[in-house]
């Protein structure tokens, strides 16, 4: 982040830091706002969120993931997606003395979504398949929050 880095207010960047800079904030915002899938590189997890007769439904990618290693939260306001990270080394020679090797590296998943509404937590249903989380919870009904009375005096 040294290229945008103010050292006075009259500094003019050259067009070669100028573009130095650009790519420095977008390669910043980039670690804040995306997630690595599986192949290493930087993608936004994709989900669809839908409202369908009091229930919501949300449908989130999760491809290369073992069902397994998913934890699914769900809170009120939220639901969290986190997932252990994988990793798989083999070694080993065949009998022609050729050497085989293999690695698998499965990557972390922690991901948050905010719902619009409040959900009802005890009914709600989670599955995977295909790669997809599928999440399906009734809208709360009831409210958190009551008006009271003020007394006087």
């Amino acid at each position: 982040m040294l290229a945008i880095t103010p050292f006075n207010h009259n500094r003019r960047l050259s067009s070669q830091a100028h573009h130095r800079a650009m790519r420095e904030l977008d390669d910043f915002f980039d670690r804040l706002l995306w997630a690595p899938d599986l192949s290493g590189s930087r993608n936004l997890r994709e989900f669809d969120m839908y409202e369908k007769d009091g229930r919501l439904f949300l449908s989130i990618e999760a491809a290369g993931a073992n069902p397994e290693d998913l934890e699914v939260r769900i809170f009120k306001d939220r639901v969290s997606i986190k997932s252990s990270n994988e990793a798989v080394e083999k070694a080993g020679d065949e009998e022609d003395g050729r050497t085989w090797y293999n690695k698998k590296t499965v990557c972390n998943m922690d991901y948050e979504i905010t719902l619009p509404f409040e959900i009802d937590t005890e009914d709600a249903e989670a599955s995977f398949a295909e790669g997809v989380i599928h999440i399906s919870a009734p809208r709360l009904e009831r409210s958190e929050s009551k008006v009271i009375p003020l007394k006087k005096g």
